[in-house]
């Protein structure tokens, strides 16, 4: 009987540590996708300050009125800085995409 007993014991151990390891397997998954998504997020972020920082430039370019010829050149630099700034930030985090 304690045959039977040891093998009853020890299937139940491996359904427990098979059960176990399917859930550390599925919140790995789950961490994995949060961060892929959190990239994906990020790099977007990344992108959009870049194409405002384009359309910054545009402005300054075509702007005529001498009274605007400030807020062009502010408007430059906020979105230029804002950039940088998210460029070493993805740095920092190791986060890679196509970046400009």
């Amino acid at each position: 009987m304690k045959d039977n007993n040891t093998v009853t014991r020890k299937s139940q151990l491996l359904n427990t540590l098979s059960n176990l390891l399917e859930d550390v397997y599925s919140k790995v998954s789950t961490i994995n996708t949060e961060g892929k998504n959190e990239n994906k997020a990020f790099i977007d972020l990344v992108d959009k300050a870049h194409n405002e920082w384009k359309s910054a430039e545009q402005f300054f370019e075509n702007v005529t009125d001498p009274d605007l010829i400030d807020h062009a050149i502010y408007k430059v630099e906020a979105a230029k800085s804002r950039y940088t700034y998210l460029l070493k930030k993805a740095k920092e985090e190791g986060i890679r995409g196509n970046f400009h």
